[in-house]
């Protein structure tokens, strides 16, 4: 089970920059069963590099084409289609708030990418303004292939958003010997 998010960041510490991501849910790690974001590419190499080095998260650059409204074209850092998805949002906009989800579900757990074997646990918080929305899944061959065979069981549409990523908690993996 996963959840599948695209974002365009207006505003971040390293400024606006687009944003397609796949996160795998509950994946098994050492503080127990956590999300975890095990694919994504975003618009710009500051995202990329601070990323990486904040959260161990396994950003790689891409480009975003929002040329065709309601459609975002990615393609990967060598110029391969990597996802074509189509997008709407319908209905009214609910407040929705972060913490009304229990810590584990928004705790995201990504493993060191230094080669260490410890974990890195980030607890997200945040509110946004939220609606029923629709995303057609057209091409996902560098994300994930089977996408494009499967239906979503919830689309949302999110705007006004404020998103609290706080720096992570480092979780050691016990050492054998």
């Amino acid at each position: 089970m996963g959840a599948l998010l695209l974002v365009r960041y207006a505003a971040s510490p390293v400024g606006p920059y687009d944003e397609l991501m796949w996160v795998e849910a509950p994946i098994a790690t050492p503080a127990g069963g956590r999300p975890s974001i095990r694919r994504i590419v975003v618009s710009t190499a500051a995202s990329v590099t601070w990323g990486r080095r904040n959260w161990a998260i396994p950003k790689a650059q891409a480009s975003f084409d929002w040329s065709v409204p309601g459609q975002v074209r990615v393609t990967d850092a060598d110029g391969e289609p990597y996802a074509h998805l189509a997008f709407r949002r319908a209905g009214p906009d609910l407040p929705v708030n972060a913490a009304w989800l229990p810590r584990a579900w928004r705790t995201v757990a990504q493993p060191a990418l230094d080669g260490r074997p410890d974990w890195l646990l980030t607890t997200i918080g945040g509110t946004a303004q939220a609606s029923a929305a629709r995303m057609t899944v057209l091409h996902t061959d560098g994300l994930r292939p089977e996408l494009s065979r499967q239906r979503p069981l919830l689309s949302l549409g999110f705007t006004e958003i404020g998103l609290h990523f706080p720096e992570p908690d480092l979780w050691p993996t016990p050492r054998k010997g």
